[in-house]
């Protein structure tokens, strides 16, 4: 590609052939180093690369007297365009079709434009001709754009040819891409006639635009109108003599919105919480439906974004995790402390759904709805008894005093280790719970605790109470919005709002934070669904989709969001390694959700900095391992079994019997080992010595809050906070060019998925005892 390339620019300066200015449709503003402000075919083939969606300009002439008519057609998307031009007055087409690719990571961009003339035009002496034109962009950085343009000649009959035209020029944007500045530089082969010429582009309101140019033989002045997926272009030149000489003017019709001089006032945002999937998802012959971080990320510009009034929030059902529901909180209360309205409906509220609602101005309930805020409880269950009246014998060992998940098969009840450590996490929960009540309703927490102690409340308990505001329907609900703002307003949905979001013009490599989202069980080799996990974390995947995040170009810093309870050792280590592999040259950011606990900390602890939320639950540093043992089940059905042995631990893994005294010492000594390695590896990362990390592991879980105190998380916030912090370390404004795409997580090559069941060739593993305490974990928290 690199020898193309060179070939390509050599062609650009030497070509030998003549060419020149054809008839056709001309623009006001012919900058070759920024070609999108115009047709990028007739100015410069390499700015298709350039443009970022589909676009259909309808062009037009007048001159100073009249309207001509309409004489252009052009349709451009990213990497290619073709435009037609006519002219009846001298029975004249011309076609030009062109198209680009980038080079060198995103820095260059070179084109290639062939223009021909309608041959079955008859006494014209430009019918059937043609030409290539050649471009060059270079851009390698967001404030500097350098262009050169080569566009051939023609042998016309009579030998009174046209000569090649060779243009280069440069635009720098010294505040931004508020202000562009450019320069000009035309000349044919020989030098003869040489053009100099200087412009100006200045965006003093987003939507609108004023452009200027002056040159050795004219002056050009225009204005751009944007109406979001709309926008007109008018502009007008003057002639060597700086008489007035034409104008022309352009529609453009875009597939995504840009700026928009008329922006939209007073809207609300209508928010329907409904899966608060961590991972993006494809329903069957649907599109990619968003994932919760990119829910979060536009809740967070609702709050700056002054075309919104207010947010009506859907709350029909669960709200995702606790953490999920407290980041969803925050982010509510801060639209409202913006100065917008929140107004909820609920139809039945527990605990993370009433929580999320009760930061909002008003709160509007179903007349069926009821209230059940009365606080958090877990539940656990044990299968020793069950086990042993069938047969199987749970052979599992621990590290840590705390690591309780193998309890539920090898125990008939909770250990006091388990009770103190569940008692802990679930009272640093609810604390977060009564907090947040309290304040947003204005209520003393000894009342509120006195509320839950009373529930659950019917719509109109729930009202007397001062938990809701009213009752109403679902349908009712803009109605009394209306009301109670005072004054009309258009609703838009989350997605609608969304998709007006304008995109704008950004030169270099685009400069962006990469969100790597890691959710599921963690296991070896791609991420899959596979019954009954669901959607599994794959190691392979999630390295890939680290690594291909750091080379891409333009990413700044990596955001990677962590939603697992753990999962296999090793695939832990892998992606513990990849990140700190990839700090070397691009920080990586954790945000942990709900859950980031055993292997899901594992592979967080060796990042940057690691944020979590209040009611995020982590820590989990332990090991659990073994096997089961099913000699005793098949002895009751008659079936034995004979083992032959080639050496004294070569049965060591067998389900047909339990281990001996040496071979579960060795298991020991292997998880000891692993153990230790866990320790180090987290002492490492988080700067502590081994027995600080010992003294707080021992397979104990902590809340986000208390992570924070004890040193195995840096600070609390959601995965917005994530993305703000990662904005700071690369000088981006949170509140103007934030810049955030998520990157895709790799699947298992050739995995069919069947959508609805979220079934492929992943089978549970009985005999796996990982799996097992996985699917029945021994804590469960509403």
């Amino acid at each position: 590609m690199k020898l193309i390339s060179f070939a390509f620019i050599l062609v650009l300066f030497s070509s030998i052939a003549a060419a020149a200015v054809a008839p056709g449709p001309g623009e006001i503003f012919n900058w070759v180093a920024y070609p999108e402000v115009g047709n990028p075919e007739l100015i410069n083939p390499a700015g298709f690369n350039f443009v970022s969606n589909l676009r259909l300009r309808i062009g037009m002439a007048a001159s100073d007297s009249a309207f001509e008519g309409l004489d252009r057609l052009s349709i451009a998307f990213p990497g290619a365009g073709f435009s037609g031009w006519w002219n009846d007055d001298c029975d004249m087409r011309r076609f030009t079709l062109s198209s680009g690719t980038h080079l060198f990571d995103q820095i260059a961009s070179i084109g290639v434009g062939y223009t021909w003339f309608d041959p079955t035009v008859n006494g014209n002496q430009w019918s059937g001709k043609n030409f290539f034109t050649l471009g060059l962009i270079i851009r390698p950085v967001e404030w500097f754009s350098f262009g050169m343009v080569r566009q051939g000649g023609v042998d016309l009959p009579g030998g009174d040819d046209v000569e090649a035209v060779y243009r280069a020029g440069f635009a720098v944007r010294p505040f931004g891409n508020r202000l562009t500045l450019v320069t000009d530089f035309e000349t044919e082969r020989e030098f003869d006639d040489s053009k100099f010429s200087g412009g100006v582009e200045f965006r003093f309101l987003d939507g609108l635009t004023i452009r200027a140019e002056a040159g050795s033989n004219h002056l050009s002045l225009g204005l751009e109108a944007g109406f979001g997926t709309t926008s007109f272009a008018c502009g007008a030149t003057t002639d060597e003599h700086y008489s007035y000489s034409a104008s022309r003017g352009d529609f453009t019709f875009s597939s995504e919105p840009g700026p928009n001089l008329l922006t939209p006032s007073g809207r609300f945002v209508r928010f329907e919480i409904e899966d608060m999937n961590e991972l993006q998802q494809r329903p069957f012959l649907s599109g990619i439906l968003p994932c919760y971080t990119e829910t979060a990320l536009l809740l967070d510009r609702i709050a700056s974004d002054k075309s919104v009034s207010g947010v009506i929030v859907d709350i029909q059902g669960p709200v995702g995790s606790l953490a999920q529901a407290e980041e969803i909180r925050a982010l509510l209360s801060r639209i409202v402390r913006s100065g917008k309205k929140v107004y909820v409906f609920l139809e039945n509220g527990s605990n993370s759904e009433y929580y999320v609602a009760s930061c909002a101005s008003r709160i509007w309930m179903h007349p069926s709805g009821r209230v059940s805020f009365l606080g958090i409880s877990s539940k656990a269950f044990f299968l020793r008894d069950f086990l042993d009246r069938i047969g199987i014998y749970p052979d599992l060992v621990h590290i840590g005093e705390y690591k309780s998940a193998s309890d539920m098969l090898t125990r008939s009840d909770m250990s006091d280790a388990q009770k103190r450590a569940t008692t802990s996490l679930l009272e640093s929960l609810q604390a977060e719970l009564i907090a947040g009540v309290a304040n947003g309703r204005g209520l003393e927490p000894a009342q509120l605790r006195r509320i839950m102690d009373t529930g659950p409340y019917t719509a109109e308990r729930a009202v007397a109470y001062g938990m809701v505001d009213g009752i109403s329907f679902q349908d009712e609900i803009e109605r009394l919005t209306r009301d109670d703002f005072g004054s009309d307003f258009t609703t838009v949905s989350l997605e609608e709002y969304a998709s007006s979001i304008p995109e704008y013009n950004v030169w270099g490599q685009d400069s962006h934070i990469a969100v790597v989202v890691a959710a599921g069980y963690i296991m070896r080799g791609y991420s899959e669904s596979s019954f009954p996990f669901g959607r599994t974390m794959g190691s392979e995947s999630i390295c890939d989709a680290l690594r291909n995040a750091a080379s891409r170009p333009g990413v700044k810093v990596i955001v990677l969001r962590i939603d697992s309870p753990g999962g296999d050792a090793l695939a832990s280590d892998d992606m513990h390694h990849a990140v700190e592999r990839i700090r070397e040259n691009i920080p990586v950011i954790v945000s942990m959700g709900g859950v980031a606990a055993s292997g899901g900390y594992y592979m967080a602890c060796g990042a940057d900095r690691i944020f979590a939320d209040r009611m995020t639950i982590t820590g989990s540093i332990g090991i659990v391992s073994g096997k089961f043992s099913c000699g005793e089940l098949l002895d009751s059905l008659g079936i034995n079994v004979e083992e032959v042995l080639t050496g004294s631990m070569a049965s060591m893994s067998s389900i047909f019997r339990p281990y001996t005294d040496a071979e579960r010492g060795r298991i020991f000594d292997l998880m000891e080992d692993g153990y230790n390695r866990f320790v180090e590896t987290v002492a490492s990362g988080r700067g502590m010595t081994f027995e600080e990390v010992d003294s707080i592991a021992q397979g104990r879980v902590w809340s986000g809050i208390d992570g924070v105190e004890i040193g195995i998380v840096d600070e609390i916030g959601g995965v917005v906070d994530a993305v703000h912090y990662a904005a700071e370390m690369t000088g981006m404004d949170p509140d103007e060019d934030l810049n955030v795409r998520i990157y895709p997580i790799p699947s298992f090559p050739g995995s069919i998925e069947i959508p609805g069941f979220g079934i492929t060739s992943g089978i549970l593993d009985l005999f796996n005892p990982e799996q097992i305490l996985y699917l029945m974990q021994p804590i469960f928290i509403d």
